[in-house]
């Protein structure tokens, strides 16, 4: 008896060594402390904490999965091939170790949390880096199929909300020509839904909450929804205020009210706080996002200096056209053509289909390359950076140079961004009758290189129809703009941006 009283001791006293060893809680706070590092992006930092959870407890499956958060983060930052290939084989591994854990029992309700989270960013990766749309359709079903499941056995497991949440509200989204997506997924997503979940992740998640914030920012900007926008970006910034990520995401929200000079100073905020980090990604993307804040203030000087040091950091993988634009024309605008001539020729030219905004920037380098800007196209540009950044009334002054210069016969491209430019001003203005109008005089136009802008006349007709309060308006130039069916710049998005004006 007392041999087998000795032996169950024996036996506890190795249990508690084994729980001794793997130390769940010190786990819990390395992966918090990492979770921080993230934010402030201390890539290297973060990984040291992901990595020591990982060792301390070689079973707990946050490590593992935290581990490779790092290099899914990094890929969708800088679309850097060899941070992909990481993740990915990272993925792979603790995929395996999660589904061997199931194995032995189905309800292991961390197993399914870690396996349905980790399928879910894979198939984000997947499709942002353009891989294979067919096989993150899969991943994606899988990780709602797990992450459902832990939900549904226990409804308090918050953390499994934020992919859940994402999953809804970005499938909502999906646009027509992929409607083969979700007949694949058996879903077309609920916005609310998604947003209902992120505010629960946000609020209660363990490991979650900041993320959900994350995503809301963007979700809410996207809506226009600013005051809420703002709310979860100070939320962000309160917590980890010398961030250099969040100074970057409170500038965006700035910037997109036309509160240009405050934006301008949270980008400097966030390089002040890259010093001594150093973090290539902050450099590049507040260097970008300098040259354009600039140049959207008419301040040439000061954007052509931070696109070039945008330029001098860029990697292979990087979006560059845009400020390649930026850059050349406020060096000709300047009056150093040669100069701006070095930039337009090295536009990108090796561009995936999906990439819009960098095939639309490359049309635009060649055209200034092909021929020196003129007065018209200098008003033009100045005028649309006016209106932009919300000085309405020096915008309203230019494009009135514009529809009153004698003895001038503009082309349709050159008439079909004046109308543009015109029917935006109004609607900022919230003369919604006026805009369309505006909006209307393109419909008739036949623009050679501009050929977006006649959808684009229905689209903003169908936004102005919304703030009027009639929908069935609004639904007929929208439909109207789905239905044109020669390609035209951002075609792919229009869906998608019809889709965001009708649920708002």
């Amino acid at each position: 008896m007392i041999i087998k009283y000795l032996g169950i001791a024996v036996l506890f006293l190795s249990f508690c060594n084994v729980l001794q060893a793997q130390d769940f809680g010190r786990v819990h706070t390395l992966i918090a402390e990492g979770i921080d590092a993230e934010y402030n992006m201390d890539f290297p930092g973060a990984l040291a904490k992901f990595q020591e959870a990982k060792n301390t407890a070689p079973n707990d499956l946050r490590g593992h999965f935290f581990e490779q958060t790092i290099y899914y983060w990094k890929a969708m930052l800088t679309r850097n091939k060899t941070d992909f290939e990481t993740f990915m084989n990272l993925s792979d591994k603790l995929v395996e170790k999660c589904e061997n854990v199931i194995d032995k029992n189905e309800n292991d309700l961390d197993a399914r949390l870690y396996l349905g989270w980790t399928y879910t960013i894979r198939a984000f990766a997947i499709g942002f880096m353009g891989e294979n749309y067919l096989k993150a359709a899969s991943e994606i079903k899988d990780g709602n199929s797990n992450l459902t499941f832990v939900l549904e056995k226990n409804p308090d497991y918050h953390d499994a909300a934020l992919g859940l949440g994402v999953y809804n509200y970005l499938t909502s989204f999906i646009p027509r020509k992929l409607k083969w997506l979700t007949d694949i997924l058996g879903f077309s997503g609920d916005r609310e839904e998604g947003k209902r979940l992120l505010k629960i992740a946000s609020e209660k998640g363990t490991y979650t909450n900041s993320e959900a914030k994350f995503y809301l920012t963007l979700m809410t900007w996207r809506e226009e929804n600013y005051p809420e926008s703002e709310s979860y970006a100070l939320a962000l910034k309160s917590k980890y205020p010398e961030s250099p990520a969040v100074w970057m995401l409170w500038g965006g929200v700035l910037a997109q009210q036309d509160k240009m000079n405050e934006a301008i100073e949270a980008y400097e905020m966030s390089l002040e706080y890259n010093k001594g980090k150093n973090n290539d990604i902050i450099f590049r993307t507040a260097y970008g996002a300098l040259s354009n804040a600039y140049f959207r203030m008419n301040n040439y000087s000061k954007s052509s200096e931070y696109g070039k040091l945008f330029i001098s950091v860029l990697t292979k993988d990087d979006n560059q056209n845009n400020r390649l634009y930026s850059t050349g024309v406020s060096l000709e605008l300047m009056g150093d053509r040669n100069a701006a001539m070095e930039y337009y020729r090295r536009a990108r030219t090796d561009i995936k289909d999906e990439n819009q905004w960098e095939k639309y920037w490359l049309r635009k380098l060649r055209e200034r390359e092909a021929a020196p800007l003129t007065t018209t196209d200098s008003l033009l540009i100045a005028a649309d950076n006016n209106r932009a950044t919300g000085r309405l009334t020096e915008a309203a002054k230019d494009y009135s140079t514009l529809t009153s210069a004698q003895g001038v016969n503009y082309s349709d491209d050159v008439k079909a961004q004046i109308n543009q430019g015109l029917g935006q001003l109004y609607y900022k203005q919230k003369d919604y009758s006026k805009a369309i109008e505006q909006f209307k005089m393109n419909i008739s136009l036949k623009p050679a290189n501009e050929k977006w802008l006649v959808p684009e006349a229905y689209y903003q007709i169908g936004r102005c129809y919304l703030r009027l309060g009639n929908r069935s308006e609004a639904q007929k130039n929208f439909d109207v703009a789905l239905d044109i069916d020669y390609d035209y710049d951002f075609k792919d998005s229009m869906d998608g941006k019809i889709k965001n004006e009708l649920s708002k």
